[in-house]
């Protein structure tokens, strides 16, 4: 049985002995990840770790702003997720930031903003981590771990729940997540956007690690010039 619980600030936290990579069997010795792809166990908890490079930000103009999607399966005409960065959309357009939404194919039905500030440093690194995660009822999506000169270290409290009826994550793809990614404006001021490594687990632990640069965007001064670009 995985166990999984929240502190009080908000932070995904797995408690049991024995850990592998952050995950625990409760009463029972830690199988190696090698056994799990022997015997499938359905995939319930899926995460991704992204980093962008900016080279030179505007924050008179909330620049850049970028999207970042995931989907629990090979589409997005089911439930996902999507998280706005450096603008927030619902219920009003607001530069800077950043906001968490939850959709049913084009339907947005939650939406939690936990940033105000803008991005503003030269040349940082951004760098977190997005999860997916079911119990057979509830579909939940976060980000944690999150590093950055202009926000500071973020991810408390950055989770939203939707119902979902979803008793596994076995159709998930980070090719979904990385096709349906992108920089929306401020081209310019973006080195590079990817998604630098994915792990699924089942309820027993760890099932797979997958280190293949899924890069979403890479600055090109040709194919940038006019498109989604803000001098």
């Amino acid at each position: 049985m995985l166990l999984r619980t929240f502190g009080s600030s908000g932070a995904w936290s797995l408690a049991c002995k024995g850990l592998v990579a952050a995950v625990a069997v409760f009463g029972a010795a830690v199988p190696t990840a090698q056994s799990y792809l022997d015997v499938p166990e359905p995939v319930i908890w899926v995460e991704e770790d992204w980093v962008l490079t900016l080279n030179e930000p505007d924050n008179g103009f909330d620049s850049p702003q970028f999207h970042t999607i995931m989907s629990p399966g090979h589409d997005l005409e089911g439930n996902y997720a999507q998280t706005l960065w450096n603008y927030r959309e619902a219920p009003d357009y607001v530069g800077g930031g950043i906001q968490l939404q939850s959709y049913d194919d084009e339907s947005l039905l939650r939406v939690r903003s936990v940033e105000q500030r803008s991005l503003s440093s030269t040349a940082e690194t951004i760098t977190w981590t997005q999860g997916l995660w079911t119990d057979g009822l509830t579909l939940s999506f976060y980000i944690t771990n999150g590093l950055s000169s202009s926000w500071g270290a973020f991810g408390r409290d950055m989770r939203i729940d939707e119902n979902a009826a979803l008793s596994n994550l076995n159709g998930y793809s980070a090719e979904v997540s990385a096709a349906n990614c992108c920089v929306t404006y401020g081209m310019n001021r973006v080195e590079m956007l990817m998604i630098t490594e994915v792990r699924r687990y089942s309820a027993l632990g760890l099932v797979s690690v997958d280190t293949t640069p899924r890069v979403v965007y890479e600055y090109d001064e040709d194919l940038a010039d006019g498109v989604g670009q803000e001098q």
